[in-house]
């Protein structure tokens, strides 16, 4: 086996030895001759957006006599954020450390195992490339533009404008499950594909409810927004009390335009957030939108709080009233946001969606 190994002096290191005569080559290990062995990781940028590239990750070798480091073992983290270190002294407790420029990302302590690769846990990170996204696009939210912002290069839209081109992908099973998550903007065309006013008996409508409900049943994941909200109030009726008559489709879009200081109410998604106060800002920018009354016991609430919604011409306030929330479904998952993500484009929005796209 081929060794590159690369010898520095303790000047260089910084590491305060006063002599190049303290640093000596390990020729063997613990009296017999030297072993090796390999450790692997994967690095997520800081930001928890991507793989990061470039990483600088070493390892210090010291000489077992005198402690003094004597060699490295370094390499860089390719475009996928993996990396290798090879060459490292079996039976040493090898530390670790990953950089970029100067900071310090993380930092590992690994026994080195003869003629062993260890592999490290691969950490939580956002990778746009393993999630295959649908987006039914309509007139009051712009999903897409929020996946381009998250590094998303490759998804699919279906025009919720276009009745036909609609109920064609939500009528077809197999169209749907090639996707992990489909997204619904709120101001896609409704009457006639998650309920008919003329016809409660539509049999298409019900078809394509019942073939939403089994997307998310066998895995699917699915995101509603803002006027979207029927199709949560439609086929799980009992998850979310949403203002006013709810079983009447647009009935719940009472909410007044007005700009809330959020509560985090999910502590992972606050500690995902890193976000010290537990608060965030979510901006309803339009008139009208469906505020949420409670939910059931078996749904999550992320964020919570004090609104303002219009009821015969008098304003009225709420509090605790739930903005984000989810809920599973045998194996899949429904989210829904009482706010329009394409207003609230910002950071924390933005780590929001990873959250809940990946994490969640």
């Amino acid at each position: 086996m081929n060794r590159s190994i690369a010898l520095l002096s303790m000047t260089f290191l910084g590491l305060g030895c006063e002599s190049e005569n303290t640093v000596k080559r390990i020729d063997d290990n613990n009296g017999g001759v030297p072993t090796y062995g390999d450790v692997s990781g994967r690095v997520c940028d800081p930001t928890g957006f991507t793989w990061l590239e470039g990483a600088s990750v070493y390892a210090n070798l010291a000489d077992p006599e005198t402690g003094y480091i004597n060699e490295v073992r370094s390499t860089l983290s390719d475009d996928s954020g993996n990396w290798l270190l090879t060459d490292l002294l079996a039976g040493d407790i090898a530390q670790i450390f990953v950089q970029k420029g100067s900071d310090l990302i993380e930092s590992h302590e690994v026994t080195v195992i003869k003629d062993r690769l260890i592999k490290l846990d691969t950490p939580s990170c956002f990778d746009p490339r393993t999630i295959k996204v649908a987006v039914v696009s309509g007139n009051y939210d712009n999903f897409d533009r929020v996946l381009d912002d998250m590094g998303f290069t490759d998804y699919s839209v279906v025009d919720g404008l276009n009745k036909s081109e609609l109920v064609a992908f939500l009528s077809d099973p197999a169209a749907m499950a090639e996707f992990d998550l489909i997204f619904f903007n709120g101001g896609h065309v409704e009457d006639g594909v998650v309920y008919d006013l003329d016809a409660p008996d539509n049999e298409t409508v019900a078809l394509i409810r019942q073939n939403v409900e089994d997307y998310v049943t066998t895995g699917g994941r699915l995101y509603a927004s803002d006027w979207a909200y029927d199709w949560v109030a439609q086929i799980w009726p009992s998850k979310i009390d949403f203002l006013g008559a709810e079983a009447k489709p647009d009935a719940a879009q009472l909410g007044t335009a007005q700009l809330v200081n959020a509560a985090i109410a999910d502590y992972a998604l606050n500690d995902f957030l890193g976000d010290a106060d537990q608060r965030m800002s979510v901006d309803y920018d339009l008139p009208v939108w469906p505020p949420i009354v409670g939910t059931s016991s078996t749904v999550s609430v992320h964020l919570t709080g004090t609104i303002e919604y219009r009821e015969n011409s008098v304003t009225l306030a709420q509090s605790s009233s739930p903005l984000l929330v989810s809920f599973n479904v045998g194996e899949g998952k429904v989210v829904f946001s009482t706010f329009r993500l394409v207003a609230n484009n910002n950071a924390d929005t933005l780590r929001m969606m990873q959250y809940v796209m990946f994490a969640l």
